[in-house]
C-alpha cells in the first residue's frame, strides 16, 4: 500500500496542470478620448469641445475634434510585438507621402502615444516630448460605452 500511495502522489504531482486560458491581447481598436498632449516640451490644451480618436478594425484612423463631426485622417498599423510597441500612421496621399512614426503603450483604459511630427523623422524610442522637438506625447482614455 505504501508503494501504491507513493506512485499515486508522483503521478498526481507530475501530471500537467490545467492550463490558464491564453490572455487576450490588448488592442488599440476602439474609441479614445484625448486627455492631454505635450508637443516640443509644451503642454497643449485639449481642443474646445474635446477630441476623440477612433482606431477601426479595418485600419482606419478617424478623428472628431471639437465635436465638429468625424473625419478620416488616414490609416494605421501597429506592431505590438516590439518593445515599445510601434504605431505607423499614414495620412491620405494628398496630405503627405510619409508615414508618421510612433510608439504606444496600453495600461488598462489608458493609451499613451508618442509620435514624431517631422516628415521622414526617426521613430521616438521614449515616451517623452523634449523641449524644442516636434515630438508629440498624447494620453488618451478609452471612451465609455453607452448602456
Amino acid at each position: 500500500m505504501y508503494v501504491s500511495l507513493l506512485i499515486g502522489i508522483a503521478v498526481g504531482v507530475g501530471a500537467p496542470g490545467v492550463k490558464d486560458p491564453p490572455k487576450k491581447e490588448e488592442s488599440i481598436i476602439g474609441e479614445w478620448v484625448g486627455e492631454s498632449m505635450v508637443r516640443g516640451g509644451k503642454v497643449r490644451p485639449v481642443p474646445e469641445g474635446g477630441i476623440t480618436f477612433k482606431f477601426t478594425a479595418e485600419g482606419k484612423l478617424i478623428v472628431n475634434e471639437g465635436g465638429r463631426g468625424e473625419r478620416e485622417v488616414g490609416t494605421f498599423k501597429v506592431d505590438s510585438k516590439k518593445n515599445p510597441a510601434e504605431l505607423d500612421l499614414t495620412p491620405p496621399p494628398e496630405k503627405s507621402d510619409k508615414p508618421v512614426l510612433g510608439i504606444y503603450k496600453l495600461d488598462g483604459d489608458t493609451l499613451t502615444i508618442c509620435v514624431s511630427d517631422d516628415d521622414g523623422a526617426v521613430r521616438p524610442n521614449k515616451f517623452e516630448s523634449p523641449d524644442g522637438t516636434r515630438i508629440m506625447l498624447m494620453t488618451l482614455k478609452r471612451a465609455k460605452k453607452d448602456k
